[in-house]
């Protein structure tokens, strides 16, 4: 499904045991070292071993493809038999005839010959037998004796046992002790260690046709962590990852497509360990956070007098008088001329000063700014901090490798070279170097919120997202401009400039030029500038109507379903689109699939036919155009 998407010629991570896909780690070159001297040595018994999944079939598999021509081979997959089917299993694999019901004698009789057939052409035979932990001890006994076929100078036949861990404690057991002493090299495989995955990952990407990296660097990390550097778990999350990016239509996996894929492809119980890890590290980072905010507001309190007038410290608001003096380091307006055309920036201010009050978004939507130098005069109100609070988890931001491009639709790699150097002395960078006091979070959600009819409490006691949802509004994380483009929803941005960052708020866009918010004034600016300084993940905000926000595909069931064809049905008749009929309906069926696709075509996303999060704001969009804060008029395509 996603293979044209990503540019594969094939699924890099197929559980199947093809060699042409084995990462040759340094662990498994090193069994491959003790299989390939092994078999040189002529030994009895070769035994390798390892946890399911890490690779121990599809390595044995690179082994036979290795062999030279004067080497038969007698695979047994299936160890379910007893001593009989093991002979005739033998007896296949190595293409030598016997009349059906024939004895065990006979049937050994018969290996024993083309053994010594096969030894006098110059030939070796090697019996491999996988899943050999569930070998019976009889039919373990009798692999032995197979071993007895021999001449005076040699073994004629070669057997490599490949298992799990508890091989060796079959192995280990007193009346198998002549077959353990018969061993003559053993090898366990381990799992894939942490500085190996990205390597591991890229490999079967090239393979695959792919020469550019899709996981970011803290996914990788998230993937090894997950899959415990087994390689079939790393197959099954990456393929399933790779689904969820292609559904959301990201160039990139990051960590929360990651761990959705681990709730779709986990065993409840095995998803519940890994999540419970997860809330384990949060506990101890929570833990260490309230401890640091202890330590500072106690410092705060009573070591020095706050220069702020207000500080929100682990939900304590602290009063102190506004300051009156101006900021010492301000640049006058002209010093802040613009030098090149591609550096436009145009400022509007306000004519009224934040205080404890907010922007309206809506209104200063309305005006066109205008072409003014931007004015440091006004009295500025420093930013509130908090703490508690995960907004932005310090993730790198997707960043397109053309920077010069202003095409919204472009799906946006990861920035792996250094920013342009004109971003250091830009207009509106000297705009950011002196709005530091300006640019908290705090007063980001605060103007943000405001936008949705929604105000947070002056003391915050928990973490801001969850003191929105009071007021039914969701916030949701954006990695790349493809996909910030495609919501279209006013979003609070997190810009660099010269390594120190700044939180403001991306309101409109119109043609090459975006308006931004920093604090109590706007902005124009060139959308290639406001792409170069995204350092990571957006934030926005959404509303999920009386519909709600369950995701819904082909298939399903749900008492949402009516509610949701009803305001599906009213959006595709205003639009002149072919009505889905059966409204009472609580199945989604392939009419209904074909509607939500039509609508999703029409408006540019990703035509899949499910209804997700990016359908929602679609239909709050689309249904209630005057309540929902946008971007852009949308394009109907």
């Amino acid at each position: 499904m996603y293979l044209n998407y990503f540019g594969l010629a094939e699924r890099p991570f197929s559980i199947a045991p093809d060699p042409q896909y084995l990462y040759m780690s340094a662990k498994h070159r090193e069994a491959m070292a003790h299989l390939s001297y092994g078999l040189s040595q002529g030994g009895c018994f070769i035994v390798l071993t390892g946890e399911v999944g890490t690779g121990k079939t599809t390595l044995c598999r690179n082994l036979l493809a290795d062999l030279p021509d004067n080497v038969d081979v007698a695979l047994i997959l299936n160890p379910n038999i007893n001593r009989r089917e093991l002979l005739e299993t033998v007896c296949d694999e190595l293409q030598i005839s016997y009349p059906e019901k024939q004895s065990k004698k006979k049937l050994l009789d018969s290996i024993n010959n083309h053994l010594l057939t096969t030894y006098a052409e110059n030939k070796h035979t090697v019996l491999i037998i996988d899943e050999a932990q569930l070998l019976s001890p009889s039919v373990l006994e009798q692999v032995r004796l197979l071993t007895n076929l021999e001449t005076t100078k040699a073994k004629l036949l070669q057997i490599i046992l490949i298992g799990q861990p508890e091989l060796n404690e079959v192995l280990a057991r007193n009346d198998l002790r002549q077959l353990a002493q018969r061993v003559t090299a053993r090898y366990h495989l381990p799992a894939l260690a942490k500085n190996e995955i990205q390597d591991y990952v890229n490999y079967r990407l090239e393979v695959a046709g792919c020469k550019k990296p899709l996981f970011s660097a803290q996914a990788l990390k998230l993937l090894h962590q997950l899959s415990e550097g087994i390689p079939r778990k790393i197959n099954v999350l990456a393929d399933q990852a790779l689904l969820g990016a292609y559904a959301k239509s990201q160039l990139v996996v990051d960590t929360k497509t990651l761990k959705s894929a681990a709730g779709d492809v986990f065993a409840k119980k095995e998803y519940a360990l890994v999540d419970s890890v997860f809330k384990g590290k949060r506990l101890w980072f929570t833990l260490a956070v309230l401890l640091l905010i202890t330590n500072v507001g106690s410092w705060w309190l009573f070591g020095s007098k706050p220069t702020q007038n207000q500080a929100v410290v682990n939900g304590v608001k602290l009063k102190e008088e506004r300051l009156n003096a101006k900021p010492s380091a301000q640049p006058k307006a002209e010093d802040l001329t613009i030098e090149a055309p591609e550096q436009k920036l145009e400022a509007l201010s306000l004519s009224e000063s934040t205080g404890s009050k907010t922007i309206d978004l809506s209104k200063l939507a309305e005006v066109d700014a205008m072409p003014v130098e931007p004015s440091f005069d006004a009295d500025i109100e420093p930013g509130s901090v908090v703490f508690s609070d995960d907004f932005l988890d310090s993730k790198p931001i997707d960043q397109t490798l053309d920077n010069a491009s202003t095409d919204l639709g472009k799906v946006a790699l990861v920035r792996n070279i250094e920013p342009p150097a004109y971003l250091a002395n830009s207009a509106f960078g000297r705009v950011l170097e002196v709005s530091s006091d300006r640019t908290g979070r705090v007063a980001a959600f605060r103007n943000l919120a405001a936008a949705w009819d929604a105000e947070l409490p002056d003391v915050i006691l928990r973490p801001l997202c969850e003191e929105l949802e009071i007021d039914g509004i969701a916030c949701m994380s954006v990695s790349n401009w493809s996909t910030l483009n495609r919501l279209n929803r006013p979003t609070i941005m997190v810009l660099d400039h010269k390594g120190t960052q700044h939180r403001v708020i991306l309101y409109r866009l119109v043609e090459d030029m975006a308006s931004v918010l920093v604090g109590d004034q706007s902005y124009q600016v060139p959308i290639s500038e406001l792409r170069d300084r995204w350092s990571t993940n957006a934030l926005l905000f959404w509303r999920p109507s009386e519909v709600g926000q369950e995701f819904l595909q082909l298939g399903d069931k749900s008492s949402a379903l009516p509610a949701v064809r009803k305001k599906l049905d009213d959006m595709l008749v205003s639009l002149g689109l072919d009505s889905i009929g059966n409204l009472k309906s609580d199945f989604f069926d392939a009419e209904l699939a074909a509607g939500v696709s039509e609508l999703q075509r029409k408006f540019g996303i990703l035509a899949d036919g499910k209804i997700g999060r990016e359908t929602y704001l679609l239909i709050n969009e689309i249904l209630k155009p005057d309540a929902v804060p946008t971007l852009t008029r949308r394009n109907r395509i």
